[in-house]
C-alpha cells in the first residue's frame, strides 16, 4: 500500500520534471485545489490549465521537499520552492494533500511564507 507521503512525493517528481500527465494521473476528477492567495479551483481540468499557465515562460520552478509530516490519509509536505524567470521568486511553505483510499488527491491546499525574490539571501 502507497503512504500518503511517498503519493505526495511521486507528484511533487511530477511537478519538477513537467510531467502533467503524470501529476494528473494522481489527482482526482473532482479535486478541490487551492493555492495561497489565489481563487480555488475544482476540478481536474482547472487544475491543468494552472499548471500550463503557471509553467508557460519559466525556466524552472523546483519544489524541494524539506519534511512529511503523515496524519490519516493526509500528507504535510514542508517545501521550498525556487522559480527561475520570468518571476524569479523563492518561497517555504507547506502542501496539504488528502488523499482518498485508491490514491487519488482529492483536496491540495498550500500555505506559504514570506515570497523573497531569489537574489535575496534565504532569511530562515
Amino acid at each position: 500500500m502507497t503512504t500518503p507521503g511517498e503519493l505526495s512525493r511521486r507528484y511533487i517528481e511530477f511537478h519538477n520534471s513537467y510531467d502533467l500527465d503524470g501529476l494528473l494521473s494522481l489527482v482526482d476528477d473532482s479535486i478541490s485545489f487551492k493555492r495561497a492567495e489565489e481563487e480555488p479551483l475544482v476540478g481536474a481540468e482547472a487544475v491543468r490549465r494552472q499548471y500550463l499557465e503557471g509553467w508557460d515562460g519559466h525556466e524552472g520552478v523546483v519544489v524541494t521537499v524539506r519534511r512529511i509530516v503523515e496524519p490519516e490519509s493526509t500528507a504535510a509536505v514542508e517545501i521550498h520552492v525556487e522559480s527561475g524567470p520570468p518571476s524569479n521568486v523563492q518561497y517555504d511553505g507547506v502542501v496539504v494533500h488528502d488523499w482518498s483510499s485508491d490514491g487519488r488527491l482529492v483536496r491540495y491546499r498550500l500555505y506559504v511564507d514570506e515570497v523573497l525574490p531569489s537574489s535575496e539571501p534565504d532569511h530562515i
